[in-house]
């Protein structure tokens, strides 16, 4: 064969199996580098969509406790507790949170006028159940809370509580609930741990002063459950003591782990402790001044002498002056006669004082003889009048 014979035989030969082996050895490499990457670039991704999920979860859990939380007290009328019943796994306090109505506004944190409108005031005393997690068992509300003029309370009452999450493999997992009086407890947030801590999910800290300055320490374990109770003249002063403590809280701090719902090597965790304060907590009741305050009460007395045309005459406050609102700041007195049909001007103005339960005034310039219709009214600091109470009073 010639050599050139020889060189087309070779041309058509194909691939060694050295060239062979070396490609597929290649091949293989190529596609395992780029196997390797799909895995990191997915598991990233997994780890990402846990991350950002277990953000949400930690967000919605602080978020939807804190802004509730802050505002306990808010709306609350006399007698009516702040602090219902604080445990590690449970709290339940009053606000004026939520409102329903835009008619008679209550100055409720929040509008929502698909709220049910048995959750957005006092939680009705026919209504009344064990609180989740007490111990032991507390039932509220043992009263129905009014506002001076009877109409109920508009702050209602907010459970948050944690329970074992029984939906899922893991025994130390809890979810935190939120009810509000009697109503269907809904989802704060779920996949909560125990802090590694070792303390509570809630705790109630109060203000010490030490050497070194101000301090917030927490209420100590022996002294919780707080449950505030009305005070009365058969109360022991530890008694006492205790009934009035959760007056003392000046913020509740909240510890748990957050997961992202997995175990193992799997799971991904955020441990959260922060202190929400309670500025509305164990402070008297704030005047709220804008809605028109309640009518004084009726006639107390009369007193005139005989054909002087003076007439004094004494009537009882208004239920808002020292309960209610509390906000009223004077009373104003009018005259016409009784055929009259509209009211002359202001003719005494008494400034209400914090206690009196009646007040008196002497009006001159009466005609003996003539039949009068007086009115007083309650006035606030916007200013708004009251409707007036009136009476007849015929000077002799």
């Amino acid at each position: 064969m010639t050599p050139a014979a020889t060189d087309r035989a070779r041309q058509r030969a194909g691939y060694s199996l050295i060239e062979l082996l070396v490609a597929m050895t290649m091949l293989l490499a190529v596609t395992a580098a780029a196997w390797s990457l799909f895995q990191s670039q997915s598991k990233a991704f997994r780890n990402n969509v846990d991350r950002w999920e277990m953000i949400e979860n930690a967000r919605g859990a602080l978020e939807g406790a804190q802004r509730v939380v802050r505002t306990m007290g808010a709306g609350t009328v006399s007698g009516q507790p702040v602090i219902v019943f604080g445990a590690g796994d449970v709290l339940a306090f009053n606000t004026d949170y939520i409102e329903a109505d835009t008619v008679s506004v209550r100055w409720a944190t929040y509008y929502n006028a698909d709220t049910p409108v048995a959750e957005t005031t006092a939680w009705d005393i026919a209504d009344a159940t064990t609180i989740p997690n007490s111990s032991p068992a507390y039932t509220y509300p043992s009263a129905t809370y009014d506002l001076a003029n009877g109409s109920v309370s508009p702050a209602e009452t907010y459970i948050f509580y944690f329970e074992p999450d029984a939906s899922t493999a893991r025994g130390d997992d809890y979810i935190l609930y939120q009810r509000v009086n009697n109503g269907t407890p809904e989802i704060v947030a779920r996949n909560i741990l125990v802090h590694p801590n070792g303390n509570p999910f809630f705790q109630y800290m109060m203000k010490r002063t030490l050497a070194t300055g101000d301090t917030l320490m927490p209420v100590p374990d022996a002294d919780i459950p707080l449950i505030r109770q009305s005070l009365t003249g058969a109360v022991s002063a530890s008694d006492s003591a205790d009934f009035v403590r959760p007056d003392s809280v000046v913020a509740v701090r909240m510890n748990f782990r957050l997961t992202n719902g997995q175990s193992g090597t799997n799971e991904r965790f955020r441990d959260i402790t922060t202190t929400i304060e309670v500025p509305n907590n164990g402070i008297p009741q704030a005047s709220v001044c804008g809605r028109a305050p309640l009518a004084p009460g009726g006639l107390a007395g009369v007193e005139a002498l005989p054909g002087s045309g003076s007439i004094t005459f004494t009537w009882g406050s208004s239920a808002d002056q020292d309960g209610g609102e509390g906000d009223v700041l004077q009373y104003i007195l009018f005259r016409r006669p009784a055929t009259a049909t509209t009211w002359g001007g202001p003719l005494v103005v008494v400034k209400a004082v914090a206690g009196q339960s009646s007040y008196t005034a002497t009006i001159g310039g009466n005609t003996p003889g003539t039949s009068y219709l007086f009115g007083v009214a309650a006035q606030d600091c916007t200013p708004s009048q009251s409707t007036m109470t009136t009476f007849s009073i015929t000077p002799p």
